[in-house]
């Protein structure tokens, strides 16, 4: 069962904020829509320059990732070098619908605290959020 984020213990009056980064509008926009509505507040990027400004300039709880953000497909793993960088603490969960098991291997060595495959259900999605956010 899910249940509505809650604010950080630092800040009771926070709500936790999600960036979430994919070059697909049809993963983009029902993403961001179901985590506002368990009260999240979500910031959104389809690509990797903008993302990683967000990640200059914002504090997130956790940031949901694709790593295919072009026709080239290997700038999510730049992204999640940033995210170390800016923010090494950050939890990072890969969404992508084509990860070999090298890239798998990468990201989880970059740090990324799970990598899923599209499609993959909401509720689904939230449960590995909630879990790697209340780790951390």
């Amino acid at each position: 069962m899910l249940t509505q984020a809650k604010p950080s213990a630092n800040d009771a009056n926070a709500k936790l904020r999600l960036l979430v980064v994919d070059d697909e509008e049809a993963i983009l926009w029902p993403v961001a829509k179901f985590f506002r509505g368990l009260g999240w507040e979500v910031v959104s990027s389809m690509e990797a320059q903008e993302a990683e400004a967000f990640l200059g300039s914002q504090k997130f709880a956790v940031v949901v990732l694709d790593l295919a953000l072009s026709p080239f497909g290997r700038e999510g793993l730049d992204v999640l070098r940033s995210v170390r960088r800016q923010q090494p603490r950050l939890p990072v969960v890969i969404l992508s619908a084509n990860v070999s098991p090298e890239v798998e291997l990468q990201a989880k060595e970059l740090g990324a605290g799970a990598v899923l495959r599209k499609p993959l259900a909401l509720p689904n999605l939230a449960q590995v959020v909630l879990a790697l956010t209340s780790a951390s």
